[in-house]
Order: structure tokens, then C-alpha cells, then sequence
């Protein structure tokens, strides 16, 4: 029996296929996601989910074509942004992305949006939340007359592969676009009339791993947010492990049986009674490749040659360096926090020796690894047991030497790396081999889970 997950990120779309009762991966495909749209507003991040759907298409049937038997599909993808549907479950919108910034923008009596959404329901709200999305819309003007609804792309993607016309949003998916009460396991009314609202735009929920419908035969199930998927697909001993993903943001999750109300945190469904607790950095492995460009006009500057790429570079300038007594120290906070987005990051204790293209590369790294260590302080008081495992993920952790060693130092846990390279797809394929029967348990399926050695 063989299994696929299929993942809608934010610069990529990937799918795998994998053993069913090994975990193999026996084929895997990776598509870029070059579908960003222009806008004349700077704040907006969207994305054309037209073109992400024939990107998801082109990623299955080259999976299918493998002619191998096939026992069901999970899917995940870039959780909190929102995409309007119409009646059909067609999409009648660009997908504005986590990143999408229009909830910063300003409202009334000095707030923004999301300020003032955060202030008059008491829910912990920011920019990139798609209630958020839905209430700038709002009040703008902007929500497409044919619209009834609206979901994550990921859950678009289920709609297109089942022909279902209504989305059902895995609790995972439905939180990260904010109003949402997990002890009940829907929006709040309340809080959403409070606002002016239409409820009925807001999706169903589910806290289960079920099947949605089928493909051609095949079992599809609900989809999960990357984030719990990434988990899911990373973590083999949940209760004394933590996780860390490196990518375009940065995130530090660990499981717990309890939700939270940590304001510095988020507590988001993981499955029918656990929870994550994620502390999440907008920009993370983001803000080496900053520094990369910026070494990267520099070289091409001084050369007068176009230098493609300077991370072989600063790979070599990482191999075998000690960071000194008196090293730089960098904010990697170039993004803001969901909490405060007009905070800063910066670079500090820069001295006459110090300032050099290796302290550099240093400081950066040793600022993605603070700033997620921080975060990890704060969970420890909510966690019921103590962690003694750090597993990485994303290719900021698993392409870099340099930044692991940092992470394992700031930490004091050795990590390990999944055998598989794309934890989300693979979280997403082991939901949907439980909600599909194929094993009884989110504990049975994770057996599949093996590491580098």
C-alpha cells in the first residue's frame, strides 16, 4: 500500500509518495509556487490560488502515474490566509497569505485593524489572520460580491479534488484564522457579530482526521495546517520532544494536553483533545537570506560580475568557526512579532575586530536560534513534562551544519533530522492514513517516522 501527501506552501508546492507500511518515500516532486500577483498596495501579499490548484494538479498526477495502489491523500499547506469562495467552492480571490499586512493598517483612534479587532473581542489577533483579512475587507469594501465563504488554500485544494462545494476545516486550519474558541470547536459568534461580521461566511470545523471525499477513488482527507502537519510528520515521541522548523519563518512547537492562554504564544488544536504550543518569528531563516543578498550586491558591486549565489561562501567561512569572546549581537526581529509588528531587529556590540563578514553569518544564525529560545522559555511553565529531544526541520535546519550547531548549543539538546525531507507532506499523508483506517492511531501511524542517522 502506498500513501500521498501533497503541501501548499508559501514558495513551494511538493507532493510524496510513501510506503504505507515502511514510511519509504518512493517518490517525491517539488514545483516552485511562482504565483505571486502585483498589487499597487504595498502591504498586500497575494497569491493567484487559480494557478496553485494547476500546480497541485501537475504535482498528483505525476505521483499517480506511478501506477501504484494508492490508500489515500492528505494535504496541507501555508496556514491563516484566506481565499473567498462562491457557491460552487470556486475561488473569486486572489489568496491573501500570512504575510499579507493589510490588518496593520491604520483603522481608528490610532489603532490598526487587527489592533482594534484584538482590543473589542479580547482574541489575541494579528495581521495574516484571515478573520483579520476578512474584517479589513470588510469594512473596505473589498469582499467579492459572489462570495459566500471563505478557507485556507489547502482546503480549496480539497474542494477542487473532491468536487465538495462547502469546506470543512481541520480545528488546525480553523484557529490560525483567529475568533476561533477550541473548547467548542467553532467560531465565536459572539465576537464575530461584535465586529459587524457575517457569520455565515466563517467555515464549518472539525477536531477529527476524516475522509472529505475521494479522487478518482481515492480516500481525501480533511487538511491540516502545515505547522501541525510539519509535527505530525517530524515528531516520533511527542510528550519529550520539542520541534524546530527553519524556513521562511521560524517556528518552536511542543505538545501539550492542556490549551493555554499565554499570550506570547499560540495554543493550537492538534488532534480531538492535545494542543500545540507554537511560538512562531515572522521572519526567521528569512533574515540570513537577507544577509546572503546583502553579500551577495556586495560581491557583484566590488567584481563588477553578477555573483549568483553567496551561500557556498558563507558556508565555508562557517566551517570550523569559534564565535569570539565578544561576538555581535543581532535581532533577527527585521519583521516585527505578532504581538508588536513595528518592532526591529538590529545589530549590536559591534566592535573594531568584530565587524567582519564570519561575525556576521554568526550573529545571524545566533539570533534565529535566541529568538526561538526565547519563545521556549516561555512554554516551559505550560508544559506537564520535560523535553530532552530537539527535532529539526525546514532547510534553513537541514542544509545548514552551522546554524544546527547553534541551535544544539543555545538549546542543550542534541537534534535530530527526519530520514524524509518533506515533514508537512509526510505529517499530512500519516492524517490522512488514520482518517482513512489504515492504521488506528496518530501513535500507530507515527512509527513510520525514522531519522538520519
Amino acid at each position: 500500500m502506498y500513501a500521498i501527501g501533497l503541501d501548499i506552501g508559501t514558495t513551494s508546492v511538493c507532493g510524496i509518495l510513501h510506503n504505507a507500511k515502511t514510511g519509504e518515500i518512493v517518490c517525491s516532486r517539488t514545483l516552485a509556487n511562482d504565483t505571486f500577483l502585483p498589487t499597487d498596495n504595498s502591504f498586500e501579499k497575494i497569491q493567484d490560488p487559480a494557478r496553485l490548484l494547476t500546480l497541485v494538479d501537475t504535482v498528483l498526477q505525476e505521483l499517480l502515474s506511478k501506477q501504484l495502489s494508492i490508500t489515500s491523500i492528505g494535504v496541507t499547506g501555508q496556514m491563516h490566509g484566506i481565499v473567498y469562495i462562491d457557491k460552487d467552492g470556486k475561488p473569486v480571490s486572489p489568496l491573501a497569505i500570512w504575510q499579507d499586512s493589510r490588518g496593520d493598517q491604520p483603522y481608528q483612534n490610532g489603532m490598526t485593524h487587527a489592533e482594534y479587532m484584538s482590543e473589542k473581542t479580547g482574541y489575541a489577533l494579528a495581521t495574516g489572520y484571515g478573520a483579520v483579512t476578512y474584517f479589513y475587507d470588510t469594512v473596505n469594501g473589498r469582499v467579492p460580491k459572489t462570495a459566500v465563504g471563505f478557507c485556507t488554500i489547502h482546503d480549496l485544494a480539497v474542494l477542487h479534488l473532491t468536487g465538495k462545494t462547502n469546506p470543512v476545516l481541520h480545528s488546525s486550519d480553523a484557529a490560525s484564522l483567529g475568533l476561533f474558541d477550541t473548547a467548542t470547536n467553532t467560531y465565536d459568534k459572539v465576537a464575530v457579530e461584535a465586529l459587524g461580521l457575517d457569520y455565515e461566511m466563517f467555515p464549518q470545523a472539525t477536531p477529527d482526521f476524516e475522509v472529505m471525499g475521494h479522487y478518482n477513488g481515492i480516500p481525501v482527507c480533511v487538511a491540516i495546517g502545515d505547522n501541525q502537519a510539519s509535527f505530525l510528520g517530524s515528531v516520533a515521541d511527542p510528550e519529550h520532544s520539542l520541534l524546530v522548523n527553519v524556513g521562511t519563518g521560524s517556528q518552536i512547537s511542543c505538545f501539550t494536553d492542556k490549551r493555554s492562554n499565554n499570550k506570547e504564544l499560540d495554543c493550537r488544536p492538534l488532534m480531538r483533545g492535545s494542543y500545540l504550543l507554537a511560538g512562531s518569528s515572522l521572519c526567521g531563516g528569512r533574515s540570513y537570506a537577507m544577509l546572503e543578498k546583502l553579500f551577495r550586491e556586495i560581491a557583484t558591486a566590488v567584481s563588477g560580475t553578477e555573483i549568483k549565489s553567496a551561500y557556498p561562501a558563507m558556508d565555508k567561512l562557517m566551517e570550523g568557526f569559534v564565535s569570539s569572546a565578544d561576538p555581535l549581537k543581532v535581532s533577527t526581529l527585521f519583521s516585527g512579532t505578532r504581538t508588536n509588528p513595528k518592532e526591529r531587529g538590529g545589530i549590536a556590540n559591534i566592535s573594531v575586530d568584530n565587524l567582519t563578514m564570519a561575525a556576521l553569518c554568526d550573529g545571524f544564525m545566533q539570533g534565529i536560534a535566541d529568538e526561538l529560545y526565547e519563545l521556549y522559555e516561555a512554554m516551559r511553565p505550560e508544559l506537564s513534562t520535560e523535553r530532552n529531544r530537539m527535532v529539526g526541520s525546514g532547510n534553513g535546519l537541514r542544509n545548514n551544519e552551522a546554524l544546527r550547531q547553534r541551535f544544539e548549543k543555545t538549546f542543550g539538546f542534541k537534534m535530530v533530522i527526519p530520514a524524509h525531507r518533506e515533514e508537512a507532506a509526510f505529517g499530512a499523508s500519516l492524517s490522512a492514513l488514520v482518517a482513512a483506517g489504515v492504521y488506528d492511531s496518530m501513535q500507530a501511524a507515527s512509527k513510520l517516522i525514522q531519522y538520519e542517522e
